[in-house]
């Protein structure tokens, strides 16, 4: 595949990004390929010649953040079925591919000529909704719309057979990728990234009898609220939210058509990297 746009999308937040990003565009330059920025980094940059928000035309995205910025990314990514590089200026960076000190000349050459593989990662999209718009990487979280303490309860059915019912906080449905977000701290397993599968994690439950569980992501997971009330929703990854109603108390998630594709430069240490990531953030 030639190469001839690459896009940058960057999070605003990290003002520590605008060297970076200025060093990525002046490597691009010098290799002439065009490029298109994300609108806050065109704004940051205050700079004429890119292209802005036009990701269609490009054949690679380049992710300047950490994991949020990299599912902010995916709205731009997923619909052109566009390939990822992550290089991480957050703290965790599971998803990233490369730390700032590694971006030079010799990665560029090597992303610009298809010398990497690719990470195709399972995502999943709630049925009746855009499948470009309602999807998650990570998870989709069913809990309460409002700042309400009372009890939340949930049963959830995997191809129409009841896998449970719960109360308690809700319920998170996570991908492999996602085992070692919000699941994980809810008590979930962490499930290897290769594992085209769905982790059903309830949040603290009011039953001991409550456990994760494991299932294929060719099951469609339907979740219902009990009480039918007007303050429960369902949240993708953390950045979108479905409200749920007594007119619809149910959503029916499944996996979505399109994948998440990432750029691999060589092969990683899974557990390695959940150690030192993992110890990272509880320092």
């Amino acid at each position: 595949m030639a190469v001839r746009c690459v896009g940058i999308h960057w999070n605003s937040s990290k003002t520590t990004g605008l060297d970076v990003a200025r060093k990525l565009i002046a490597l691009l330059r010098r290799k002439g390929v065009e490029i298109c920025l994300n609108s806050d980094l065109n704004t940051a940059l205050d700079a004429s010649g890119f292209l802005v928000e036009e990701f269609g035309l490009c054949q690679l995205l380049i992710v300047l953040g950490g994991d949020g910025t990299i599912l902010s990314g995916l709205d731009r990514a997923i619909p052109f079925d566009l390939p990822i590089l992550g290089i991480n200026l957050g703290r965790l960076g599971f998803l990233s591919e490369i730390e700032t000190d590694e971006l030079d000349e010799r990665m560029i050459d090597r992303l610009l000529a298809g010398d990497y593989a690719i990470d195709a990662r399972t995502t999943m999209m709630i049925e009746g909704q855009d499948h470009l718009k309602f999807f998650a990487l990570n998870d989709i979280v069913i809990t309460r719309a409002t700042p309400s303490v009372r009890i939340l309860s949930l049963e959830y059915e995997a191809n129409g057979v009841l896998v449970d019912c719960i109360s308690g906080d809700g319920l998170i449905v996570a991908t492999a990728t996602g085992s070692t977000a919000y699941s994980l701290s809810a008590g979930g397993p962490v499930v290897l990234p290769g594992l085209d599968c769905f982790v059903l994690t309830p949040v603290c439950p009011h039953t001991l009898n409550a456990r994760p569980v494991v299932v294929s992501s060719g099951e469609r997971i339907t979740v219902r609220a009990k009480d039918a009330s007007d303050d429960v929703q369902a949240v993708l990854d953390g950045r979108r939210v479905l409200l749920m109603s007594k007119q619809k108390p149910e959503i029916t998630i499944c996996r979505s058509p399109r994948q998440a594709r990432f750029v691999r430069f060589h092969e990683k240490n899974y557990f390695g990297l959940l150690r030192s990531k993992l110890s990272e953030w509880t320092h």
